[in-house]
C-alpha cells in the first residue's frame, strides 16, 4: 500500500519526527525531512541506523528553515522535482515555553510560538497542497497538543498557536472535502521522551503515549481505511 510513496516529515529529526520517519521507511514511503543542517541529519539517523532500524535508505534530508515560507516552497518544489509528486505530509515541528500567566505574557512570546508551532505546519501544508491539487490526492496529519483543545492555565501562547494547527486542519477539510485531499489532527498528552522524562521524573511514565503509538496512528490516517477521516481530531491521552 504504501511502497514507494513520497512523505515528508517536518520534524523529523526531533523525538517523535525520527520515529514516524523510520516507521514510514520501514513501510517502504521515500520519506523527506527538512532540516537546518545536513550533520544534524546524518547524525540523527546514523544513530538510528544502528538500532532497529539499520539498513533503512529511503530517508532523505534537505537544508529548509521551515519558518521561512520561500524556503519551504523551494524545499517542496525540490521533492516534487526529484519524486513527481507528494503524498503524504506530516507535521510534526514545534515546541513549547514555561509556564507563564497571561498578565506576564508579551507579544514577543506569542509571536515565536505562533512561529514556532502554527506557521511551520501553515508553510508546509500551503505549499503541498499545490501539488496535492494537481494529482487530487494527499493526506495531512499534524501534531497538536492537548492545551489546543483543552484550556490550560500558564500556557496561552502554546494552546493559542496549537489551536491555531488544530483549526487550519480543519478548515481546510472543509474547503476540500470534495477532493481525494484530508487533514486531520492528533492530540497526544505528554509524549514519553527521554527529553520529558528528564523533565517531569516523578511521573508514571507508563501513562504517556509513545512515539510509535503515535506513529501507528499516523499511518493508520494516511491509509485507505482513514479516507474518510476529515478534520478529526485524535485525541491521545493514554493514561492522563
Amino acid at each position: 500500500m504504501f511502497k514507494d510513496k513520497v512523505a515528508i516529515v517536518t520534524g523529523g529529526t526531533g523525538a517523535l519526527g525520527r520515529v514516524i520517519v523510520n516507521h514510514f521507511a520501514a513501510q517502504g514511503m521515500k520519506v523527506y525531512v527538512p532540516v537546518r543542517s545536513m550533520p544534524e541529519f546524518m547524525k540523527v539517523f546514523e544513530q538510528d541506523d544502528e538500532t532497529e532500524f539499520r539498513g533503512l535508505p529511503k530517508r532523505y534530508g534537505l537544508p529548509c528553515d521551515a519558518t521561512n515560507e520561500d524556503a519551504v516552497k523551494e524545499f517542496c518544489d525540490n521533492v516534487v522535482k526529484q519524486e513527481k509528486r507528494i503524498d503524504f505530509l506530516i507535521n510534526t515541528v514545534g515546541g513549547y515555553h514555561p509556564k507563564r500567566l497571561v498578565a506576564d505574557t508579551d507579544r514577543e512570546l506569542i509571536e515565536k510560538q505562533l512561529m514556532l508551532n502554527f506557521y511551520t505546519t501553515f508553510n508546509f501544508t500551503k505549499h503541498a497542497l499545490t501539488y496535492f491539487k494537481i494529482n487530487n490526492f494527499g493526506r495531512v496529519v499534524s501534531i497538536g497538543a492537548k492545551p489546543a483543545v483543552e484550556t490550560t492555565a500558564g500556557k496561552f501562547a502554546y494552546s493559542f498557536s496549537k489551536a491555531g494547527v488544530v483549526n487550519l486542519m480543519q478548515t481546510l477539510a472543509e474547503e476540500h472535502k470534495a477532493d481525494n485531499i484530508t487533514f486531520n489532527s492528533i492530540i497526544p498528552s505528554v509524549i514519553d521522551t527521554s527529553a520529558n522524562r528528564e523533565s517531569m521524573q516523578n511521573q508514571d511514565f507508563s501513562t504517556w503515549v509513545t512515539p510509535q503509538e503515535i506513529a501507528e496512528t499516523c499511518l493508520f490516517l494516511i491509509g485507505d481505511g482513514a479516507r474518510s477521516f476529515r478534520g478529526n481530531v485524535v485525541k491521545m491521552y493514554g493514561g492522563v
